[in-house]
């Protein structure tokens, strides 16, 4: 295994783009610093930096494994404020947004549960449409589905859910089943979203990723009249594997195009500052990540953008 401490070396000298000053910064023998980044080169076995008298260099490799020690660095920092905000007292007044389109009494469960544990906090909740301003509107946090715009905001994954592709078995007889990704055109959707959303399914992952446009039969900003909609045999429709599991089980649902990817659907907590992290939020973040899975069978879906903080 891989030596944390000397990747974290290894990062440092990048950022000081020199042995010797990283060295005087950590008060660590130079030599040190030169054996342990060696060590980690021999051990995967390709070259990280290009060195000479004079100056230093990432490799492209060097580059990739730099940019993951600073990932590692960052959750780092989050983990010991996490445990440092721990130890203070949590309380104080809490603002969260969440969509409209997540499951309000599953919602409101687990807030309960979470202010029996922290009675000391005042919990303001709010369920909202469309763009947040989470700074403008003085919330603390906002959870949100991505891909997210980018912004001043920090986001912390909170949860990810496989998403699937499915219509009832009478709209399959009738309409035919879509053997790709272009014969989609040809069917009639079901389209999860506000009255401005675009009827477009994006399947495939990564640089396969695209953009499949459908039909909007119906457009529903509830997760669970969507699904009502896919059992009545109005059309196709995107869903989180969970919220449809007991109908792809029992029947009442079948699922399509198995065979082609679909990235799943992620929720992030967002908030302004990770350096100023203030415990309620910290805190809040940890039992909502922690305690939702308890609830995935509920209907927790819809894409809402946040607006960047300019």
């Amino acid at each position: 295994m891989i030596d944390l401490n000397a990747m974290m070396l290894f990062a440092r000298v990048v950022e000081a783009q020199s042995y010797t000053r990283a060295a005087r910064e950590m008060g660590i023998p130079k030599s040190t610093i030169s054996r342990k980044i060696s060590q980690i080169e021999e051990q995967l076995g390709v070259r990280l930096l290009q060195r000479n008298s004079r100056s230093l260099s990432l490799t492209e490799l060097g580059a990739q494994v730099y940019e993951n020690c600073v990932n590692i660095l960052h959750e780092m920092e989050s983990v010991q404020a996490t445990i440092e905000n721990s130890r203070q007292d949590v309380s104080g007044a809490l603002k969260v947004v969440v969509p409209i389109s997540f499951n309000q009494d599953a919602i409101a469960t687990l807030c309960a549960g979470f202010l029996k544990k922290y009675p000391g906090v005042e919990l303001n909740l709010q369920f909202s449409d469309g763009n947040i301003d989470l700074i403008g509107r003085g919330y603390d946090i906002a959870v949100m589905f991505g891909p997210l715009t980018n912004s001043d905001l920090v986001a912390r994954l909170l949860f990810e859910r496989p998403m699937v592709l499915v219509a009832s078995p009478a709209y399959v007889r009738a309409q035919g089943r879509p053997d790709s990704p272009q014969a989609l055109a040809q069917h009639q959707g079901i389209l999860l979203g506000g009255h401005n959303a675009a009827a477009i399914w994006p399947l495939g992952t990564g640089k396969q990723k695209s953009l499949i446009s459908f039909k909007a039969k119906v457009c529903a900003n509830s997760a669970s009249a969507v699904k009502q909609m896919a059992q009545a045999g109005l059309g196709i429709a995107m869903m989180t594997e969970a919220q449809c599991r007991r109908e792809l089980k029992n029947g009442e649902l079948v699922q399509l195009l198995r065979d082609y990817p679909i990235e799943p659907l992620k929720a992030y907590g967002l908030y302004s500052s990770r350096y100023q992290l203030a415990p309620k939020i910290s805190v809040f973040l940890d039992y909502f990540a922690k305690h939702i899975d308890n609830h995935e069978s509920q209907p927790l879906l819809r894409l809402a953008a946040v607006r960047p903080v300019t």
